[in-house]
């Protein structure tokens, strides 16, 4: 038996509802995410920007929230990289090491990545040198170590995030080669996705957010603040 963490002490009925409203906000901002952004950054060696990698069927409109915040404080600049869910984890992060060079044009990078987006981000750090740009990885309810749901997931990516697959083996062996980045996982106590919760802690900076699901991570404050504590520079963090 593999010890969770806590879960939610509210009424299930609370969570359902809660988690039922993240859906709806996601459909509703779904379209605004469709088209990528071409957006690239200045030339700039001092900056540091901040890169969303959303999560599987999703695309870059889920983080619309988090940005707004992000933005508010003064961090940036942001930019979103949109993958489609069809495609492999490794030719995603193949794809994401691509965006990076074309749009990222000097200073530093901090990965902030939700879901499926986190091992999208690993394979990019581990398998392809992405270490070397990277300052902060930041990851929200991901499957670092699956989840016992993608047995239910009939196709490669499915197959990948099931806890025995060879990906994760992987990863798990060449976690060494993520160099000096920093990683934080965010972790829902009421995540109905990643199963058990604890295999979406990875490193020793782990957060516990109680009573909030898998999607409604991307909507809520405490969720934010927490991300926003490990960009500011640190004279600032409180």
């Amino acid at each position: 038996m593999i010890p969770d963490i806590s879960i939610s002490t509210q009424t299930p009925r609370k969570i359902v509802l809660r988690e039922a409203l993240a859906v709806v906000a996601s459909a509703l901002l779904f379209p605004f995410g469709i088209a990528g952004s071409k957006k690239r950054t200045a030339r700039k060696k001092e900056q540091h920007t901040i890169v969303f990698v959303h999560g599987y069927v999703s695309n870059r409109s889920s983080f619309l929230p988090m940005m707004t915040y992000l933005r508010a404080l003064g961090l940036g600049p942001v930019l979103c990289f949109n993958y489609k869910a069809a495609t492999s984890i490794e030719k995603a992060a193949a794809q994401l090491r691509e965006f990076l060079k074309e749009r990222v044009r000097g200073g530093r990078v901090d990965l902030v990545c939700h879901s499926l987006g986190g091992v999208i981000a690993r394979v990019y750090l581990q398998d392809l040198g992405g270490a070397r740009r990277v300052d902060r990885c930041i990851t929200l309810g991901t499957p670092h170590r699956g989840t016992y749901n993608a047995y239910w997931v009939n196709s490669r990516v499915g197959r990948d995030l099931r806890p025995d697959s060879k990906l994760l083996e992987r990863l798990q062996a060449s976690a060494h080669r993520s160099g000096k980045v920093r990683f934080t996982s965010i972790v829902a106590g009421s995540d109905n996705i990643i199963l058990p919760r604890v295999f979406a802690s990875s490193g020793e900076d782990v957060v516990q957010v109680p009573n909030v699901g898998h999607l409604g991570m991307l909507f809520t404050p405490s969720v934010f603040q927490a991300v926003a504590q490990r960009l500011l520079p640190t004279p600032q963090r409180a």
